[in-house]
């Protein structure tokens, strides 16, 4: 009860009292046992009452355990590539060969018709990105791009045929 008659509605805490002869502690220090002691007890209740629960299995060869990837969703590692994977990577031509045979191909058709046009263009665009891309292709692009621009003279060249000199010779 308060001094003015009303029941006191604050909950009234038990403050643990050293036992004589100890030291007296500083605010900071009781209220680090009183932490100590509040977390003491609530892993009293989180403890299972029977035997232990362990629900994760050893790790698999390769596979992190499970301690060590608590923190690796907020964690950016980077990607390091193998030897392998860096051999593999300088390795690609595979945009220097299509250009190659896609030249060769508009070329050999440029001969005989137009209709090469599409192929060696396709070999100059492809010729173009795989310089780029593939910087250990060596110069496989080079006849790719070479190939497709004669390709396109070629087809040009069939275009002015077409349109000009024929109307007039059978004109």
């Amino acid at each position: 009860m308060s001094q003015s008659g009303q029941p006191d509605t604050r909950a009234e805490r038990e403050q643990p009292h050293p036992p004589a002869g100890t030291p007296a502690l500083s605010r900071a220090q009781a209220r680090a046992a009183e932490a100590r002691i509040v977390e003491a007890r609530a892993a009293e209740v989180r403890t299972p009452a029977g035997p232990s629960r362990n629900l994760t299995r050893p790790p698999v060869a390769g596979e992190l355990a499970y301690e060590s990837t608590i923190t690796a969703p907020t964690e950016w590692v980077p990607y390091v590539y193998t030897t392998a994977e860096i051999q593999t990577h300088a390795a690609r031509r595979g945009l220097s060969v299509a250009a190659a045979v896609c030249g060769v191909l508009g070329v050999l058709a440029g001969i005989f018709v137009i209709w090469g046009a599409p192929l060696s263009i396709a070999a100059v665009v492809l010729a173009l990105v795989a310089r780029y891309v593939e910087r250990r292709s060596g110069g496989l692009w080079i006849l790719g791009l070479l190939s497709g621009v004669l390709g396109i003279l070629m087809a040009v060249l069939w275009f002015v045929v077409i349109t000009q000199m024929l109307p007039a010779y059978f004109g």
